[in-house]
């Protein structure tokens, strides 16, 4: 016990002769004391701000769905208050942990595995095989960005001539011919909507800005009156399309809602790329956080 105490020594302090080891502990808990409550204060004003800016942006977009007259705007604006209401700041998820489910989505098939249709003749079924294979080399993860004006013209080719000898199909996701068809013109979609990236508008710059817009927007078109709606499998276009007209509030509620069916990758990086471009600084700034901690990068 000797060990656990300093030896009293004799010193002067405010003009008197003490015992140095009676006061140097008593200062060092003066001390901890003193600072306590300042280190607790530190933390306080970020959870006070993070709720106050929530608050706040709340009743703005309540204002702005009284207010606005346009059905369209009221969704946009609603969007963002379910979004924003379900938020609870420091607990916001990590990709679902199952994800991809792909238990109820539909694999896009290969023409080569598929029977040639009696409608088709031989040579033209071959060339769609091969304009296919072709596709499928040049659109992947990896070579997207570097490969979009060889998918663009590929995916172009391959769905006039799919829609021309199986009309049928154009309409329907009733055959997988007609699935090959969809999956087509998604993978064209998508490769028009990387086009306004900015690395990819860099090396490629688009000349007319409104023949590109309505490119774009009859090859999604072309597919939702095919599917009918949401489908799974095509998810991301749609919620591209929503985020490049801005609403970005839309395009969130959507991502969440299939969360379950995106890879988790994708899904961390679109939800938090959405709350930046929405100016939403602090659930920004949360996602970028999950997104790191999920191990991603925008380089990988």
């Amino acid at each position: 016990m000797a060990g656990l105490f300093l030896k009293p020594q004799l010193t002067v302090f405010d003009g008197r002769r003490c015992l140095a080891w009676l006061i140097v502990p008593w200062l060092a808990f003066g001390w901890v004391q003193l600072r306590l409550p300042t280190r607790s204060l530190a933390e306080a004003p970020s959870k006070v701000e993070t709720e106050r800016w929530r608050n706040q942006t709340l009743a703005s977009i309540a204002t702005k769905i009284r207010e606005t007259k346009s059905d369209a705007e009221r969704l946009e604006y609603s969007a963002r208050q379910s979004w924003l209401r379900r938020w609870k700041p420091g607990q916001m998820p990590l990709a679902p942990a199952d994800a991809p489910d792909e238990s109820g989505l539909v694999e896009e098939p290969w023409l080569q595995k598929l029977e040639r249709p009696e409608s088709v003749a031989t040579d033209a079924w071959q060339a769609m095989i091969d304009l296919q294979d072709r596709l499928l080399a040049s659109d992947t993860d990896d070579d997207r960005k570097d490969n979009l004006r060889a998918t663009i013209e590929l995916a172009s080719q391959l769905e006039a001539t799919l829609a021309a000898h199986l009309p049928a199909d154009s309409q329907s996701l009733t055959t997988p011919t007609s699935w090959a068809l969809a999956f087509t013109r998604y993978r064209l979609g998508r490769a028009l909507a990387y086009r306004e990236l900015p690395e990819v508008r860099e090396r490629w710059p688009i000349a007319d800005p409104d023949q590109y817009q309505a490119q774009l927007v009859a090859a999604f078109e072309r597919l939702t009156e095919q599917t009918k709606g949401d489908r799974h499998e095509f998810i991301l276009l749609q919620d591209r399309m929503f985020r490049r007209s801005g609403k970005k509030g839309r395009a969130l509620e959507l991502l969440e809602a299939n969360r379950h069916s995106i890879e988790p990758k994708w899904y961390l990086k679109k939800r938090r790329d959405l709350l930046q471009e929405l100016g939403w600084d602090p659930p920004y700034r949360e996602a970028a956080q999950r997104y790191l901690q999920a191990g991603y990068d925008d380089e990988s």
